[in-house]
């Protein structure tokens, strides 16, 4: 299951490499369905997510996940740490932390996206940000385990960025947070 999630995952950063329209419109990216429960706060509240585990036990993964901080315009580490030409980072600070009885290990990036005013979704890029540091590739909690990290997203200059979406199981699982920008 984790390595079916780290393929996706990573065919979706892949995809993200062209532009900033391209990566909204990647085919690959999960879509809420009729069985997503969706979880709508705001920016500063934890959100409690259930996911699969790596023996695929639904629901026994369990995270406390909260979007602790928006950067609409984040500056890149160095000069080989910029966005393209029309677009800018946006960086989002996340909190996680394991309250279920199996451990987290996957990459949280790739259950991230930001949407924008019309309606777009982004995904999230590689890139570093002065903001603060990032998440590892992987990412290990046991039970009771905190860890932080900006992830960046490259968005159109004149998008405006109003929610920021997340969900376990490289955006698979079926609980979805939305935390509202403003």
């Amino acid at each position: 299951m984790r390595r079916l999630a780290l393929a996706v995952g990573t065919a979706a950063l892949l995809a993200g490499c062209g532009n900033a329209a391209q990566t909204a419109k990647n085919s690959q990216s999960p879509t809420p369905s009729a069985t997503t429960r969706i979880q709508r706060v705001k920016i500063g509240q934890a959100v409690t997510l259930s996911g699969a585990d790596d023996s695929g036990g639904a629901g026994r993964l369990r995270l406390t996940v909260k979007v602790k901080q928006i950067v609409s315009t984040a500056t890149g580490h160095g000069a080989f740490q910029q966005p393209r030409k029309g677009e800018r980072f946006v960086a989002a600070r996340f909190v996680l932390k394991n309250v279920g009885d199996a451990a987290y290990d996957d990459s949280p990036t790739y259950g991230a996206k930001v949407m924008d005013d019309a309606g777009r979704t982004y995904d999230p890029t590689v890139a570093t940000v002065t903001a603060g540091p990032g998440f590892p590739k992987v990412v290990k909690l046991r039970q009771g385990q905190v860890r932080s990290g900006f992830i960046v997203f490259a968005v159109p200059k004149k998008a405006k960025v109003v929610s920021v979406h997340y969900a376990l199981n490289a955006g698979f699982a079926a609980d979805l947070a939305e935390w509202r920008a403003r």
